[in-house]
């Protein structure tokens, strides 16, 4: 049976580059946030890991060959859309009740608004299983409700699904949610600058980290311990043989030297940040929030969430 590892976590934790690192090996194949596939395919802008424009991408135009998709539209061959939503509809109030029996019962899920995003996505995974022979693959959507979700239905396609709660140091993620902005080198050569979300509240991004890896915390370690790797971000980067020997050995794999070298391994990762393009080695945390968040939001985070970034092992 063919694995599928679904990183999940709050945004700015590492997933894109943990994805990167793990996609490495000979038998993995990294998807990255495939949750936004839709949206992606359908932006002329989009670059893949490869550093190619989506639009240009000999992998992804197979891919969507494969779906029968018309190329860079939502629609599939035969007129039915060809969608990968879901979070939205689960997290609906008078929906609620179905997503509590599939979190803590394990009961399969199902839903008329869902059914066809969920059998969509576990098609996709399929796809790209065929495509690339791997045995595993990795993807970086971080949603733990849409994971329990597709976890509670991948029998019916012959896939067992795993997953890795991803954790960074509070402070870290907030450091990295306030830029504005980021740079890419793209294939040309040519590195150029994108434009992030601007004035971004850091009450915000506090709120979520906390909210986010709660929650994971209380239902992986309570129902789903036995299917999840538990990894911190700073030890990925600093022992980044150790953990990825973990996360192999979890899936009946050998780790592979290869797997460190960034550079040398072309990705086709979708979404994510862009050390999807750009990262060439696994660098050690520099904890550059030390010099960068001032003392007001400093305080902001302790007051909120110190308590929990200790909890997890963060002085």
């Amino acid at each position: 049976m063919k694995t599928a590892l679904i990183i999940v976590g709050s945004a700015r934790s590492g997933s894109t580059l943990l994805s990167k690192a793990i996609g490495g090996h000979s038998k993995c194949f990294t998807l990255g946030e495939i949750n936004r596939f839709n949206d992606e395919i359908n932006n002329p802008e989009t670059h893949c890991g490869c550093a190619e424009k989506l639009k240009d991408c000999d992998f992804w135009n197979n891919i969507l060959v494969d779906l029968e998709m018309i190329k860079n539209s939502k629609i599939r061959g035969d007129g039915s859309p060809f969608q990968l939503y879901i979070l939205k509809q689960l997290t609906k109030k008078n929906k609620i009740f179905k997503l509590f029996f599939t979190v803590f019962f394990k009961i399969s899920y199902r839903d008329a608004s869902v059914n066809n995003e969920i059998e969509n996505t576990l098609t996709l995974y399929n796809s790209i299983f065929e495509h690339t022979n791997s045995d595993v693959l990795i993807d970086s959507s971080k949603g733990l409700f849409r994971a329990l979700v597709l976890a509670s239905r991948s029998k019916e396609k012959n896939i067992n699904i795993k997953f890795i709660q991803l954790t960074r140091d509070g402070r870290g993620v907030l450091n990295s949610g306030l830029k504005s902005s980021y740079n890419v080198k793209h294939k040309d050569g040519i590195t150029r600058k994108y434009e992030g979300i601007k004035n971004k509240r850091p009450s915000k991004i506090i709120n979520s980290w906390l909210k986010i890896n709660m929650r994971n915390f209380i239902i992986l370690k309570l129902f789903y311990r036995s299917k999840t790797n538990f990894v911190r971000y700073e030890d990925f980067t600093s022992e980044s043989a150790k953990i990825l020997t973990d996360i192999y050995t979890s899936v009946n794999l050998d780790f592979e030297i290869n797997a460190l070298n960034l550079g040398e391994n072309e990705n086709h990762i979708l979404g994510g940040n862009a050390s999807r393009i750009n990262a060439k080695k696994i660098k050690k945390q520099d904890d550059a929030w030390l010099e960068n968040l001032d003392k007001e939001i400093l305080n902001k985070f302790n007051r909120r969430a110190k308590w929990f970034n200790q909890l997890m092992g963060y002085k």
